[in-house]
């Protein structure tokens, strides 16, 4: 790792940020109408039709709403590896240097 600087504590808080927002971005899409009625929209004839397409966006949303939640939990997981490799590196590096 000669010539690397790795700023530890801004890796950690970027994680720290990232692991914030997993669990909220996932759950964002936990209220979208996913089970939108016809009746919700009157009695008009494309009522059926457009709760339909409601209902279509609403569970793609929500989908993508979880897969971005499981995907900053991975980018989490991965910074947290990051840090915990360099500082790893870094005492073995200083254990080498005072032995």
């Amino acid at each position: 790792m000669a010539g690397a600087d790795y700023n530890l504590q801004a890796i950690e808080q970027c994680r720290a940020a990232v692991a914030g927002q997993a669990g909220p971005v996932a759950g964002a899409g936990d209220a979208l109408p996913r089970d939108a009625d016809a009746g919700i929209f009157g009695t008009l004839p494309s009522s059926a039709g457009l709760a339909s397409a409601v209902r279509a966006l609403a569970t793609t949303g929500s989908d993508e709403l979880d897969r971005a939640g499981a995907l900053l939990g991975s980018v989490d997981r991965a910074l947290d590896a990051i840090g915990t490799s360099v500082a790893n590196n870094e005492q073995a590096a200083t254990r080498s240097l005072t032995v």
